[in-house]
């Protein structure tokens, strides 16, 4: 037999239930047409880092810089060598040595000169004999010749010198306290002998030239000219010519490339910064400030210079490019052009 209580509860349960679902629906209504609350990150989100430029100049560190005016002057290539200084030391020591046998003569020589000038006088007098007037006239003769030998051995020496080497460094190699010489001697400056292709010249204004022992011409360091060499190029018939060079140590022996200045007139451009260039897709680029804007420019011609490369055209002296951060700027401008997933 049914519980009557129980039957009475659910009863009630139920009545409220109904009561309650006129209400429920009005809060569920309520809540489906009130407007949506965003947070503040959804309605006011950060702007990207690329829409901010001096956010994005802080972040990565951009640094500009002036470009300078400069002049490209046109060169052509020539190749050499760095010269073992044993032959022109062995000069030295054969001069020195010949050097010092004839002041030995000379010594000789001027006292038999004196010994025969007394002599001679004694023998007026008679006060010595003619035989010892005649012994002391063969020690002059003999002294003389000893030094008229030496003097011949030295001229020897710097005539077969100048044959190999030329006037300028013979002279410096023959003197006894040479400053050019003690430079080499003690290793600050070494000597480079440098082959012209056939058919060319040295421009007479010509002094100094570039020179790198791996044909790195942007890592080049400056020769200066000595003298012209007497032999030419037994390959190339090319004239040959001495330079010096004391901004690096070079092995003996070693090949170096050179380049020269032709005499030409020189371009007109900029120097770019090598720091400043990036690349992409096989592409040199730089990036210029234009009015506080940092556009990409590419760079067409990337010849080495000193310090970069040089710019005949595209840029202009006066303009800021960016050497700290370009590679930064590039990966951001590219990531850019990259579709967001959310974008359709």
């Amino acid at each position: 037999m049914p519980n009557p209580i129980i039957n009475s509860q659910i009863i009630l349960k139920s009545e409220k239930m109904h009561a309650l679902a006129p209400l429920a629906g009005l809060v569920f209504l309520l809540y489906s047409t009130a407007p949506y609350a965003a947070p503040d990150d959804d309605i006011n989100p950060p702007r990207p880092a690329e829409q901010t430029g001096e956010t994005l100049r802080q972040t990565a560190g951009i640094k500009t810089q002036v470009l300078q005016a400069s002049a490209k002057q046109p060169e052509f290539s020539a190749y050499g060598s760095v010269i073992d200084l044993q032959p022109l030391l062995a000069l030295r020591q054969q001069f020195l040595a010949a050097q010092a046998v004839r002041d030995s003569a000379q010594a000789r020589y001027q006292e038999a000169d004196a010994n025969l000038s007394r002599t001679r006088h004694l023998h007026q007098q008679d006060i010595v004999s003619t035989r010892r007037l005649q012994e002391q006239q063969a020690l002059w003769r003999n002294d003389k010749a000893n030094l008229s030998t030496s003097d011949y051995q030295q001229q020897t020496i710097v005539a077969a010198s100048r044959l190999q080497w030329g006037d300028v460094l013979t002279d410096w190699f023959t003197q006894p306290n040479s400053p050019q010489a003690e430079q080499f001697l003690t290793h600050r400056s070494q000597l480079l002998q440098i082959s012209l292709p056939a058919n060319t010249r040295l421009n007479p204004g010509t002094r100094t030239i570039a020179v790198d022992d791996h044909g790195r011409r942007d890592q080049a360091v400056t020769a200066t000219l000595i003298s012209p060499a007497p032999q030419v190029d037994p390959v190339t018939q090319g004239e040959r010519y001495f330079f010096k060079t004391d901004a690096r140590r070079l092995s003996f022996g070693a090949r170096v490339s050179a380049w020269i200045a032709d005499g030409n007139p020189g371009t007109e451009g900029v120097i770019i910064p090598e720091s400043a260039v990036v690349w992409h897709l096989g592409q040199a680029f730089v990036y210029i400030d234009e009015n506080g804007e940092l556009m990409r420019r590419q760079l067409v011609d990337t010849t080495p210079g000193a310090g970069g490369y040089f710019a005949a055209q595209g840029f202009r002296a006066g303009e800021e490019i960016v050497t700290t951060g370009a590679q930064t700027l590039l990966s951001q401008e590219l990531k850019n052009l990259i579709p967001s997933e959310d974008d359709d």
